[in-house]
């Protein structure tokens, strides 16, 4: 027959203490991933819990002084970052409780698996490939909400401007001064100052911009 060889020598007989070795490497496979998986499971919940609580309390005073850009910014980033610990946290209980919801029988593993030991196998290798999957996205999110916190460090400040309303005027800029009755606001673009008499005004209000 052509494309044929007889091989060299018979394949090696593999030892019933191999094969023991192998069932109770199969056996034991499928509790060590979990047991893992519970261990990020908890690792997991605790820094999604840490990292909700310090946004609930600190964000919005964070970013309260951020231009309309850089908070844009600090917010993708930030939701993102949990975005992505959600998905890791989803991944995990995956990896721990399995995916599977329905009933599955002796014969349907027989048909797709061949033996109860494979199958242990095929779950181990599923769990596995999902605790993976929960780490990668956790990586992820520790590199996007460092990078939205070091955002919020870094962030230039919105302006604080002074609007004034006096007479049927508005002059919008930088406070100079406010002294001797008056108060004296830079006109934006330029080096020259509004000279305003308090008694003329009618209203004042803090603004980002004019």
């Amino acid at each position: 027959m052509s494309g044929f060889r007889r091989p060299a020598s018979p394949p090696e007989p593999v030892s019933r203490a191999e094969h023991a070795a192998f069932a109770a490497l199969v056996a034991e496979s499928l509790p060590a991933v979990r047991a893992s998986a519970a261990a990020w499971r908890t690792g997991l919940t605790a820094l999604v819990t840490l990292i909700t609580a310090a946004i609930v309390l600190q964000g919005r005073r964070a970013t309260a002084d951020l231009t309309p850009s850089w908070l844009l910014a600090v917010t993708v980033l930030i939701g993102g970052g949990l975005a992505c610990c959600a998905a890791g946290l989803w991944r995990v209980l995956a990896a721990e409780a399995g995916s599977r919801t329905t009933t599955l029988t002796l014969a349907d593993i027989h048909a797709r698996h061949g033996s109860v030991a494979a199958y242990q196998a095929a779950l181990a290798v599923k769990a596995g490939k999902q605790l993976r999957q929960a780490r990668a996205l956790v990586a992820v999110a520790l590199c996007l909400l460092f990078a939205g916190t070091v955002a919020t460090w870094w962030a230039p400040p919105a302006p604080r401007l002074l609007k004034v309303t006096h007479g049927n005027t508005t002059t919008c800029g930088p406070l100079q001064s406010a002294d001797g009755g008056r108060v004296r606001i830079t006109l934006p673009g330029t080096n020259v100052f509004s000279d305003i008499e308090f008694t003329d005004v009618t209203g004042i209000a803090v603004v980002t911009s004019c």
